[in-house]
């Protein structure tokens, strides 16, 4: 789309010049012929930029551009003053005034192109900001920014809180976790839970988008699957209770993926429902579960993803989801994680950290403690990443089977 300039001057003849030339290199060009017709249509039509006569009759250029800084419509249009005078501190005058740029007349058609394009180059993104700014109205200032990012703060110290602040104690398992966040305030979350007869709870989810939205959404599944929790025993009852609320709650496109599972220490198994998420990856030795899996030789690891899945939560009011029950041996160790894991790019070529280099990493930290395991994978996925900045939340939750059952 062009880009669109208004050229003021009290002189017609220029007017004519401007809007041929301009026209030629592709801009929209509307015109006015005095400071007050200006104004107006700075504020009906919101220029890309402005080229503004300093001598007009009824309104000078100087009251011209007080006008339009004063007001939050066209505060952020770039301006650049043409003008006969040439004395040093009536250009420095203009650009005090607000100017982003002073031609002299006569001027060179072809250099005032080049100076229209790099003031565009240097102010394009505030036209995008612009109405964010309008909307934040008093937030838009010095204090105003304090206080929000004081709130900011505020709302990523809750967060936090939120999170298990220690491992859970469950007898059997060693269980941790770890949230990196990619902003000040994340999407992901992960929770434990136990519930009343012995058993665990666990969740890990990942909710659309990132920022503020993405947080206010994640406090409100994580309050309701608390709640939820202690009416459901089914984890896919569970899940399907958080889809309707967020059904009824929310727009289409806020929706989260998750896990949703319960860890029963006296039958050692898990048992699990997904909406659209990662598969947890689960790492088996065949020598302890004696050859119950896939017919696997003894003493040979295996890694399989819990592949029962689902659709998303919170976009479909008429999504369903399944349960999954896994059997668990000493040595086990089930990974749960979210995608800004195995999407993670490496700054050198922007390859994609992979499922299969996860599959490696546990598979060289299996012998850890459930919190060595998080640790190692954490810094392996920062060291691929190197100096490229993270742009999504990591989190992973690492549960291992280290009892057998108890015997009756």
């Amino acid at each position: 789309m062009a880009q669109t300039i208004l050229a003021v001057d009290d002189d017609l003849d220029i007017l004519d010049v401007l809007e041929m030339s301009l026209d030629s290199d592709g801009f929209n060009v509307i015109t006015a012929s005095d400071g007050l017709d200006a104004i107006e249509k700075a504020k009906s039509h919101v220029p890309d930029l402005i080229l503004l006569d300093l001598m007009m009759p009824k309104m000078d250029g100087f009251e011209v551009i007080d006008n339009l800084r004063t007001d939050s419509q066209t505060r952020a249009i770039p301006v650049i003053m043409l003008t006969a005078r040439s004395q040093v501190h009536e250009k420095l005058q203009g650009l005090d005034a607000g100017a982003d740029d002073y031609v002299t007349k006569p001027f060179d058609l072809k250099e005032l192109t080049a100076r229209i394009k790099a003031v565009l180059g240097r102010t394009e993104p505030a036209k995008y900001i612009n109405p964010l700014i309008g909307a934040m109205g008093d937030w838009f200032s010095e204090t105003g920014v304090e206080q929000l990012a004081a709130h900011l703060k505020t709302a990523a110290t809750i967060q936090q809180r939120l999170l298990p602040q220690a491992p859970p104690r469950l007898t059997g398992f060693d269980i941790d976790g770890i949230l990196r966040s990619s902003t000040s305030v994340s999407g992901d979350f992960y929770d434990f839970i136990p519930l009343d007869d012995g058993s665990l709870s666990l969740v890990i989810a990942d909710v659309r988008g990132k920022g503020i939205p993405a947080a206010l959404l994640m406090v409100m599944i994580r309050t309701a699957l608390r709640l939820v929790c202690r009416q459901e025993s089914s984890p896919a009852a569970v899940i399907k209770s958080i889809n309707d609320l967020l059904v009824i709650d929310t727009e289409p496109d806020l929706f989260a993926t998750m896990v949703y599972g319960i860890l029963d220490p006296k039958s050692l198994t898990f048992t699990y429902s997904n909406a659209g998420h990662c598969h947890p990856l689960h790492l088996t030795d065949a020598k302890a579960h004696k050859k119950r899996i896939f017919g696997v030789r003894d003493g040979t690891l295996k890694i399989h993803q819990l592949s029962t899945g689902g659709m998303v939560a919170g976009s479909f009011d008429f999504a369903e989801f399944e349960n999954e029950t896994v059997q668990l041996a000493v040595g086990d160790t089930i990974l749960f994680y979210t995608d800004g894991i195995t999407e993670a790019e490496r700054d050198t070529d922007n390859a994609f950290y992979g499922e299969e280099r996860l599959q490696d990493a546990i598979r060289s930290s299996r012998d850890m403690s459930a919190a060595m395991i998080c640790k190692t994978i954490e810094d392996d996925l920062m060291h691929f990443i190197g100096k490229k900045q993270q742009t999504d939340d990591l989190t992973l939750v690492v549960v291992k089977a280290t009892t057998d059952v108890e015997e009756d």
